[in-house]
């Protein structure tokens, strides 16, 4: 009988992850992502990636509400990885044809921020954003995530100048200081309306089936997951299911090779 190569071996033995993430965190989402962090805990998950907004839709910086980054602060101490998802989450204006339109208003709601941003606007607001959570909240951020996984090439090329570590796409994991790509797929409920939640259930369902082989797969829950008993019961099957086929909880700090340090401060712009 033949014996496996060492590179089968290898791929067998490497250990197949499951990255959690809660999305649109801001002083208003706490207690959602409070309640969804209690129930991970629970089942074994100590540590996820936190996707805070620094001035969800407008609001003051999320900085100015001391209790809110005391308990980021914590989480981050505990070994949650804490993330930049844009800068208002929310986008002014949308250009070019219907399908430009289409996307950026309607299939995002209007929150495709960096969907179409320029370079000029991108640096303004990474480096806005990273003041506001690492200078005033004192958060050790690593990465960036884009509102609706939406980048345009400018803001990409500004996320690696600005010295982010990684960003990501509903698809894939980008390792910016390094240019490299991981695939992981992501498993995420849609909840504007009922036939969309609906339609979302059975979608993730397959789309796990689809990926129940990938190195690494993620789930990205959202505030209003757990508005609504359907959906996050959903949610929670997909956890159980991802830790009972065997895969570890990571977060998107702990795919990073090495041990980079937190992203640098430019100087300082106003918020």
């Amino acid at each position: 009988m033949s014996r496996p190569s060492s590179r089968t071996s290898a791929r067998a033995e490497a250990p197949r992850r499951l990255v959690v993430s809660f999305h649109d965190l801001h002083p208003g989402s706490r207690a959602a992502c409070a309640r969804f962090l209690d129930g991970l805990g629970a089942l074994g998950v100590d540590r996820i990636s936190l996707l805070v907004v620094p001035r969800w839709h407008g609001d003051a910086p999320c900085s100015e509400d001391a209790g809110f980054t005391a308990w980021l602060r914590g989480l981050a101490a505990a070994g949650h990885d804490i993330c930049l998802h844009g800068f208002f989450h929310r986008v002014e204006a949308v250009t070019g044809g219907a399908v430009n339109r289409l996307v950026g208003r309607h299939y995002t709601a209007g929150e495709g921020e960096y969907y179409q941003i320029d370079a000029a606007t991108a640096r303004d607001r990474i480096d806005r954003g990273l003041h506001i959570l690492a200078q005033e909240a004192g958060l050790p951020v690593m990465g960036f995530t884009p509102p609706a996984w939406l980048l345009s090439e400018a803001g990409r090329a500004e996320l690696v100048a600005a010295g982010l570590h990684y960003t990501t796409t509903f698809g894939a994991i980008d390792l910016l200081q390094h240019d490299r790509r991981l695939r992981a797929p992501t498993l995420v409920f849609s909840c504007r309306a009922a036939w969309r939640r609906g339609v979302s259930r059975i979608w993730v369902r397959f789309w796990a089936w689809v990926h129940a082989g990938a190195p690494i797969l993620r789930i990205a829950a959202h505030p209003c997951d757990f508005e609504h008993p359907a959906i996050e019961a959903s949610l929670w099957s997909r956890v159980r299911a991802a830790l009972a086929a065997g895969r570890t909880p990571a977060t998107y700090r702990d795919l990073l090779p090495g041990d980079p340090a937190p992203v640098p401060l430019r100087p300082r712009a106003a918020a």
